[in-house]
């Protein structure tokens, strides 16, 4: 599974500079990390993160292959270093070790830009919808809200982790909150058809037909205004059909 939003090659050439300056990954962090020369290519001001976020990673992978998963996840486990319990949840993943609080504890993690999140939801998902899971799912969010990125696309993530907690709230059935947040979403960004149509999916996979046709004709309504008349027409026309399925 994917663990990091970075490209295969800049994994490759931050490997390599970490290596060329030690081959055993525990070293880096001996007493403190510290970055180490920038490669040609990369943006040095990313480039302490970067590093830090490969070592890291890099580190926990070691340990599990010379020591074990169960001697790694002891010793790396409450880390507070989110790709740190990222790469011990794929581990686990692998060998069908995986717990619910090893998800819920990265994502109690201090937000790493870098670690690919959407892959750990979907797995925090999985166990169920109790209230932890939703609580949990929450908490990431409202911390996603509060972290300030450089990333160009940080802003277009935080919006995707929005949307998946107001689908979560439908899928454990809180029509009314999942509603509420998929409305703020879709007023938030007047350019976009996309929070509308997320919305009635998750509706309607709810099995809440009323409302899935209601953000359909949402949906609808901003295409038409968007000038986006073909799928304006498509809509309505999927509005229709449920109608119909309702009589």
């Amino acid at each position: 599974m994917r663990i990091s939003w970075l490209e295969p090659e800049v994994v490759r050439v931050t490997r390599a500079a970490l290596q060329a300056r030690h081959p055993d990954w525990a070293v880096h962090f001996m007493p403190a990390f510290e970055a180490p020369a920038l490669p040609a290519g990369i943006d040095a001001a990313l480039w302490p993160r970067i590093s830090e976020h490969v070592a890291r990673a890099e580190r926990v992978s070691q340990a599990i292959r010379d020591e074990g998963f169960e001697p790694a996840l002891a010793r790396f486990r409450g880390s507070g270093h989110a790709v740190e319990q990222a790469t011990l949840i794929a581990a686990a993943v692998q060998i069908e070790r995986l717990e619910f609080d090893l998800v819920v504890e990265l994502l109690r993690c201090k937000i790493d830009e870098f670690v690919a999140y959407g892959a750990f939801l979907d797995l925090l998902q999985q166990f169920g919808k109790s209230p932890r899971a939703l609580i949990a799912y929450e908490n990431f969010c409202t911390s996603c809200r509060h972290t300030e990125s450089d990333l160009a696309s940080w802003g277009d993530r935080v919006s995707a982790v929005r949307d998946g907690l107001a689908s979560f709230y439908v899928s454990c059935g809180h029509h009314d909150e999942g509603h509420r947040r998929f409305l703020e979403r879709h007023q938030e960004d007047p350019t976009s058809v996309l929070v509308a149509l997320a919305a009635s999916r998750s509706f309607w996979v709810a099995g809440a037909t009323n409302l899935a046709i209601h953000w359909l004709g949402l949906g609808a309504e901003r295409a038409r205004a968007l000038g986006r008349t073909e799928l304006a027409v498509r809509l309505r026309k999927k509005q229709a059909i449920l109608r119909a399925r309702q009589s």
